[in-house]
């Protein structure tokens, strides 16, 4: 009896251990790393559907997903990206952050991605185009603002 209860005592142990270690040493993605591959993807994906139907989709739910890869169309926190088609073209992809409100700092903090759908000579513009405003840089120049001087 007492060698059967050492066991499940080692195997108790065992898996404490276990879960304490995965806690500690597995890598979390950043929630605004998360947002900004979801939107990053969702621009390729827009772009896709741009140059097969010949028009920008209404919604997102209608942009295929690429195989293989992040294919969410919401946020870290599950509220759907903002897609919105300014009159000259460009689209803004947008997330409000963890409250779901415009502002706010850290977890909270607006991302705002917004990228041409057409080339100066009016083709669709390529899936890779580059950012008119790059949604993370925002959110870097918020998290920089924060850091402390060093003291000499």
């Amino acid at each position: 009896m007492k060698v059967r209860r050492s066991i499940w005592i080692a195997l108790f142990i065992t898996i404490a251990f276990a879960l304490f270690v995965s806690t500690i040493f597995v890598d979390r993605v950043p929630t605004a790393s998360l947002t900004d591959c979801a939107m990053h993807m969702c621009k390729r994906r827009i772009l896709r559907y741009a140059a097969s139907h010949n028009a920008l989709p209404q919604k997102l739910t209608q942009i295929a997903e690429i195989q293989g890869y992040y294919n969410s169309i919401n946020d870290a926190w599950g509220h759907e990206i903002i897609y919105i088609v300014e009159a000259n073209g460009d689209v803004r992809l947008m997330s409000l952050g963890k409250d779901n409100k415009i502002g706010g700092e850290n977890d909270d903090a607006d991302m705002i991605g917004i990228f041409p759908s057409k080339t100066a000579d009016g083709r669709w513009s390529d899936e890779f185009v580059e950012w008119k405003q790059d949604p993370f840089e925002q959110f870097k120049k918020q998290r920089q603002t924060k850091v402390l001087p060093v003291q000499k």
